[in-house]
């Protein structure tokens, strides 16, 4: 909870909902009582319970399933289905879902748990079956698409497309058209309309579908409420259900389940139209679970896939969790097989970089990097050498940073190719710059947008090793610590006269030069400097 006091009210964010308590309040009755009032507020607990979870599943409070990912103003929005059904038996293998919750978190390990914010019974055409959806921000509002029963309309298996809007995905969320988007009379649809996914490409809104390996696309208006083409096959040719678009590199990528009992595969192309090479299974089949569903995204500096699995207790098949963990690419742009974890991923510390004096050290090697000669390498630690200092300054946009050893005054300048070394410049390069992990440092980006970072060549813990641009890899000589550090204070000398001190504190211009003093300068003594100082106070 964090908190802020202004002049005319105190504001505080509470389950990432901004809450306003007047001043007065705060005087009368102190902040603290004022925050556990907020706290101990049953309606707001009810609404937004708290989990804290540091594994897989995120969590074991009620069965969640398909889930799909958003972003939105350095928050994670996760939208889940919720599996109802019983224990494992014989008798109710079926799928029992009613509605659908929102969780977020900002740091991937505390998420905070809106509770069951949308329902079938929202649509008032629909009769049942909340499936799989997807959420998207557009013109001020959230668009959440899902797949559900239709009332009345059946021609094959009946289920139809429906669209919720809200102003915050909390809620509350109503039937944005009153009707359903697609539904079995659509043209050119499928016989079973599910697992609805929304892609951006430019300017054109996408919203791919479809089960029983038969999928579609088509896209949307302006509005996200109607359709702006006719469906179209997306032909892919080991699509089972659970289409999901991304972009990486310049290349399209298509994920999907494949086969069932599913895989998670995906095919990979040079244009959204295609053509489309099958790249295999990025995820294998699950215990005790047939289906297969993911969602891919990046987060302030790391892929996550995102699936469901039978994993906590009592789950089977039809009793599901979602599960987060690492994405990787490899340097031609192909994915990693994911590696499926119990411990889930790192907790991170999202807060921006504070401005001032910081050591670096790798954290594989605990050597610290400093300029040398023009190039960044790792030495031994040395408290104090000054060549491993490093300044930090805000960069042109957010999240962006400038990085100049307090030595040189040289900044570090990665390059975007990779196995180029890092070298130092003193023209300023601006950086993104992102938290691996709370125990485990930062990554230094070379090109964020293609996952490049600096890299200590070879995993090398040896002396005088440089540091390379190299497609993000999560090992740990890609994490560099931060350690906030006091910078020297100036230096102060003293003229050839055994006096008095004749000159003051050292001036640095921007450009990390010293100001000289003027010649000719007689000091409060009378004292005449013909000689230029490299000074610029004198008394």
């Amino acid at each position: 909870m964090a908190t802020k006091v202004g002049s005319i009210q105190f504001r505080t964010r509470f389950c990432f909902r901004e809450i306003t308590v007047k001043n007065a309040d705060v005087i009368k009755y102190g902040l603290r009582r004022v925050l556990r009032t907020l706290q101990s507020d049953v309606s707001l607990l009810l609404a937004c319970p708290i989990l804290a979870f540091a594994a897989n599943p995120l969590t074991t409070d009620f069965y969640s399933a398909d889930a799909a990912a958003l972003v939105y103003h350095d928050s994670l929005f996760i939208f889940a289905g919720h599996d109802e059904q019983g224990p494992q038996g014989n008798n109710n293998k079926a799928f029992v879902m009613n509605d659908w919750h929102v969780m977020v978190t900002d740091d991937m390990e505390n998420y905070h748990d809106y509770g069951a914010v949308l329902s079938v019974k929202t649509f008032k055409w629909a009769n049942a079956s909340a499936f799989a959806g997807h959420c998207e921000y557009r013109n001020g509002k959230f668009y959440w698409y899902v797949a559900v029963h239709h009332a009345t309309i059946k021609q094959d298996e009946g289920f139809a497309i429906g669209v919720a809007v809200a102003n915050h995905p909390s809620g509350p969320w109503t039937d944005a058209l009153g009707h359903a988007l697609v539904t079995d009379e659509t043209q050119n649809d499928v016989a079973l309309n599910i697992d609805p996914a929304i892609f951006y490409d430019g300017d054109d809104i996408w919203m791919y579908w479809g089960s029983w390996n038969a999928g579609r696309r088509v896209k949307l208006k302006e509005n996200m409420l109607e359709l702006a083409s006719t469906p179209e096959d997306i032909k892919i040719k080991d699509f089972f259900e659970a289409p999901w678009m991304h972009k990486y590199r310049g290349n399209y990528y298509f994920s999907y389940a494949s086969g069932y009992p599913s895989t998670t595969n995906y095919s990979m192309a040079p244009s959204i139209d295609g053509p489309w090479t099958q790249k295999g299974v990025i995820n294998d089949k699950l215990d005790n679970s047939e289906t297969n569903h993911q969602a891919i995204f990046k987060y302030l500096g790391h892929w996550y896939f995102m699936y469901h699995g039978a994993n906590s207790p009592g789950g089977w098949t039809y009793r599901r969790s979602v599960n987060i963990d690492y994405l990787y690419y490899d340097e031609d742009a192909n994915i990693q097989k994911i590696k499926r974890t119990t411990t889930g991923v790192d907790k991170v510390n999202n807060a921006p970089l504070a401005e001032g004096g910081y050591r670096l050290t790798v954290t594989h090697s605990n050597m610290a990097l400093e300029d040398e000669n023009g190039i960044v390498v790792q030495r031994p630690t040395n408290e104090s050498a000054d060549a491993q200092l490093w300044v930090i300054a805000k960069g042109d946009s957010a999240r962006h940073y400038t990085l100049k050893n307090f030595a040189t005054g040289r900044y570090y300048c990665p390059p975007k190719a990779l196995l180029d070394t890092v070298k130092t410049s003193e023209t300023a390069c601006d950086i993104r710059i992102e938290n691996a992990s709370v125990n485990k440092g930062y990554y230094v980006y070379g090109d964020y947008d293609s996952d490049f970072v600096g890299d200590v060549l070879n995993i090398s813990k040896d002396a005088g090793m440089p540091v390379i641009t190299w497609v993000r890899t999560g090992t740990d000589n890609q994490k560099f610590q931060f350690k906030a550090a006091k910078l020297p204070e100036p230096v102060v000398e003293s003229s050839s006269s055994s006096e008095t001190t004749a000159i003051g504190s050292r001036a640095v211009r921007p450009d990390n030069t010293m100001v000289p003093a003027r010649k000719g300068y007689r000091d409060l003594k009378g004292r005449h400097f013909e000689k230029q100082i490299r000074y610029r106070v004198m008394f």
